[in-house]
C-alpha cells in the first residue's frame, strides 16, 4: 500500500470532502463578510497543507483585491458601471471560498484515495462510481480545453480577446465543437475503465491506496463542523 508521502496526501479525501460540502452549503446560503473570510481561511489552510502554496496564496490574494474593490471602488461608481462593478467585487467575492474548496477537492486527490474513502464510508457502488467519474472527469476536461487552445494558438486562433472581438462565431465553433466531441471521447472511455476495473460487479474490492483519518484531519472536521453550525445560527 502507498504511503503518505507527498503533501497532497497530507489530508484524508474525507476531511476535504467535508471541507466542499460545507462551502457550498453555506456560501448558497449566505454569508456575512467575517463569515467569508473564515471559511476562504479554512479553505486555503488545507491547500497549504497539501502543498498547494501558489493556489493558496493566488486565492487569498483575489480576495484581497476584491474585497477592496467592494468596498472602496464600487461605491463611486452608479448606472451601469456600478452594477457591473457589483458583479466583479460583490459576486465573484462571494463565490471565491467555493472555488478554493472545489481546488482542494478536484487539484490535490487521486481518484484511487477518493475510492478508498468512500468504500471505507460503506458507500454502495451506485453512489462510488458517479462520484468517482466526477471528480476524474473535471480535471480531464480542464486538460482538453488547454489541449484545444495550444492547437488553435498554433494556427494563429489563440483564445484572446482580440480574436473573440473579431471573430466571434468562428472561435466559437473551432473551440466549442473539439472540445464537445473530446469530452464526449473522455466520456467513453472513462465508463469503459469503469467496466474494465469491475466497479460493476459486486464482489468487494481491495485497493493500494490506503487513507486513514488522523487528529489533523479530525481539527479539519471539526472546524467545518463549527463554521457550518456558526452560519446556521448566525
Amino acid at each position: 500500500m502507498s504511503g503518505k508521502a507527498s503533501p497532497a496526501d497530507r489530508l484524508d479525501p474525507r476531511s476535504k470532502l467535508a471541507i466542499f460540502v460545507v462551502a457550498c452549503i453555506c456560501v448558497f446560503s449566505g454569508l456575512s463578510l467575517a463569515q467569508e473570510i473564515a471559511l476562504l481561511s479554512l479553505c486555503g489552510t488545507a491547500l497549504l497543507l497539501c502543498g498547494k502554496y501558489r493556489k493558496a496564496f493566488a486565492f487569498c490574494l483575489l480576495y484581497a483585491l476584491l474585497l477592496f474593490g467592494d468596498q472602496l471602488v464600487r461605491p463611486q461608481l452608479s448606472g451601469i458601471l456600478g452594477n457591473l462593478a457589483m458583479m466583479l467585487f460583490h459576486v465573484v467575492r462571494f463565490l471565491l471560498p467555493l472555488f478554493a474548496a472545489f481546488c482542494l477537492v478536484t487539484r490535490t486527490t487521486r481518484i484511487g484515495a477518493y475510492i478508498s474513502a468512500f468504500m471505507a464510508m460503506r458507500l454502495p457502488g451506485e453512489v462510488i462510481i458517479p462520484l468517482a467519474v466526477m471528480f476524474r472527469f473535471v480535471p480531464a476536461i480542464q486538460e482538453e480545453w488547454q489541449a484545444v487552445n495550444r492547437a488553435l494558438r498554433l494556427r494563429g486562433l489563440a483564445f484572446t480577446w482580440k480574436n473573440v472581438l473579431k471573430r466571434p462565431l468562428r472561435m466559437l465553433e473551432f473551440l466549442l465543437v473539439p472540445f464537445l466531441l473530446q469530452c464526449s471521447v473522455i466520456v467513453d472511455e472513462m465508463s469503459a475503465a469503469v467496466m474494465a476495473r469491475g466497479f460493476d460487479k459486486e464482489h468487494p474490492r481491495t485497493s493500494y491506496t490506503e487513507v486513514r483519518m488522523s487528529a489533523l484531519d479530525w481539527c479539519i472536521l471539526a472546524a467545518s463542523a463549527g463554521f457550518f453550525l456558526w452560519s446556521l445560527l448566525f
